[in-house]
């Protein structure tokens, strides 16, 4: 059976159009609404996914005409202990351990950094598209099947104080397709897209992500450039105390 990856969500997901080039060819047969039971069990699958694997990544924002580009790598694991996310831009490294409370160290001690935050500067990337800790919010509701990016969904809505986001599910693959976030007040902020997949050891990996800041219609791409999947995560690259120290990475990437 073929088997996924969903990191943003990692990321994991941004998407568009391309998916349906990116992925197998199949037929499209409307889907029926979901009822309340296969709500509740496709949620509690999303929870429960399991994830391990490593990645080395470009980020660029287009704004004003200029071009901001930005390499960095990521280490992620998922599992029923929990989410533990690692960033790394050169010298500067970030360590969350996900859900519940999203919880976010710099190897800077004066950073204070929270999970609506960007990952880096002049980037939309932020540390809550990874870690989607929108799945952790107690209010959610199913909504109705939709079309999006070419593909027959399930649309779910989340909501918490202040926030709405609502995420198009496709159930044939898995993965979750798109997730727009809104403001308390049905306001569209902003869509974060998946773009591109490829299949990396018998496994559909994502390529590349988009985040679109509505209002200004600034965009950010991430592309995935190396990935390493199938491999243990040494426990010791998500110590808090040992941010920042430099550590020896064995993993074997293959380029995408």
């Amino acid at each position: 059976m073929m088997k996924w990856i969903r990191l943003f969500a990692i990321f994991l997901n941004c998407f568009a159009a391309v998916f349906c080039n990116a992925a197998p060819a199949l037929r499209h047969k409307k889907l029926l609404p979901l009822d309340p039971k296969a709500v509740n069990e496709t949620i509690k699958e999303l929870k429960q996914t399991r994830v391990e694997c490593a990645l080395g990544f470009g980020l660029s924002t287009k704004k004003d005409r200029k071009t901001e580009t930005k390499e960095g790598r990521c280490y992620f694991r998922k599992n029923s202990d929990g989410a533990y996310l690692l960033l790394k831009f050169g010298d500067q490294v970030f360590l969350s351990f996900g859900p519940p409370n999203g919880e976010i160290f710099c190897s800077d001690p004066s950073k204070k950094i929270t999970p609506n935050d960007p990952v880096q500067s002049d980037h939309l990337l932020c540390f809550s598209d990874i870690l989607m800790l929108f799945l952790e919010w107690d209010s959610y509701e199913y909504l109705h099947p939709e079309r999006v990016q070419g593909r027959n969904t399930h649309i779910f809505r989340f909501k918490t104080t202040g926030q709405v986001v609502e995420i198009a599910y496709d159930p044939v693959y898995g993965i979750i397709l798109q997730v727009k976030y809104f403001d308390e007040k049905g306001k569209l902020l902003r869509i974060f897209n998946l773009l591109d997949l490829k299949k990396v050891q018998d496994t559909w990996f994502i390529k590349s992500i988009e985040v679109r800041d509505v209002p200004s219609n600034v965009t950010t791409q991430l592309m995935v450039k190396e990935v390493a999947l199938e491999q243990p995560i040494p426990t010791d690259i998500f110590d808090k105390n040992a941010l920042g120290k430099p550590f020896v990475d064995r993993l074997v990437y293959t380029s995408l």
